[in-house]
């Protein structure tokens, strides 16, 4: 964790909501901002609802009394249907080696019949193996982007490694825990497809998700600052492809032919978002 993230332990009325997702479902966050520091970001749109002015990545509210604010919540028979735990914040970020909200959250809904997906970047996930299989039905998502270390780094910086992601999955699926890639965003030049796909099937991955990068909301900025710094060769092809509409439609339709090739080759089913939403900014 970097050492200027400022933690602060809150109490929360409610555990669960609505989820934003095509599928719907439910949301549990287990803490508020996120000290993976992410540069693309989409969660830290939540400052607008939150009261905080810091920099993203910079602040983490530990939410205490989750997990019995949801028994509670969950006990009213009122939230049926699939959770998704981690919409806008990694459920797995360092605050949970101490705070253990999410796995103390997962002792609940042992308890309940929702199918429940987890979305992460991190391999702390393995310390609740033991949980995971007490779910009826679960689902663990990784984001793996990239194969390339340094980029992670660059875009990622306090995130856990791409290897060791690889290796939890691998681990993961050998106890029968379906792992779905999250290939989001889909980059120019750093997402190589067909070395990923060809990872994906070594460790065990049951399904791949795919999705262009949003730009809105200050997420351009933290990655246009990473390429003019590390890599100012390539960012004026980055700009046309995200901020040129041809550009980008041209892009996306290739990237999602060679998603659909690799997917039939190596029986890994896969779903395309290439453009929903992020292309809105050409209308």
């Amino acid at each position: 964790m970097p050492k200027n993230v400022k933690i602060r332990e809150i109490e929360c009325k409610s555990a669960i909501g609505k989820c934003g997702f095509p599928g719907g479902g439910w949301a549990i966050n287990p803490y508020v901002g996120c000290s993976h520091g992410c540069v693309y970001c989409y969660a830290r749109f939540i400052k607008r609802f939150t009261g905080h002015t810091e920099k993203w990545g910079t602040f983490v509210d530990v939410r205490k009394n989750i997990a019995e604010t949801l028994r509670k919540q969950l006990g009213s028979g009122k939230y049926k249907g699939k959770i998704y735990i981690g919409t806008v914040t990694d459920p797995y970020q360092p605050a949970e080696e101490k705070y253990q909200l999410t796995r103390n959250i997962l002792k609940v809904l042992a308890d309940f019949q929702n199918p429940v997906s987890i979305l992460t970047k991190s391999d702390l996930v393995i310390r609740d193996l033991d949980l995971l299989e007490k779910l009826k039905e679960v689902n663990v998502n990784f984001t793996i982007t990239t194969l390339d270390e340094r980029w992670k780094v660059l875009t990622e910086p306090y995130s856990p490694t791409v290897k060791q992601r690889l290796t939890a999955t691998e681990k993961l699926a050998k106890e029968n825990i379906p792992v779905i890639a999250m290939i989001g965003p889909y980059w120019p030049v750093f997402t190589d497809p067909e070395a990923l796909f060809k990872e994906f099937k070594r460790v065990g991955i049951s399904h791949v998700f795919t999705e262009s990068l949003n730009t809105t909301g200050g997420n351009w900025t933290g990655v246009e600052q990473v390429l003019r710094k590390n890599y100012p060769e390539l960012l004026p092809k980055m700009q046309e492809i995200f901020f040129e509409k041809e550009k980008f439609y041209e892009f996306y339709r290739n990237a999602e032919e060679k998603v659909k090739k690799l997917a039939e080759k190596h029986q890994i089913p896969a779903t395309i978002y290439f453009g929903l939403g992020h292309a809105a900014k050409f209308k």
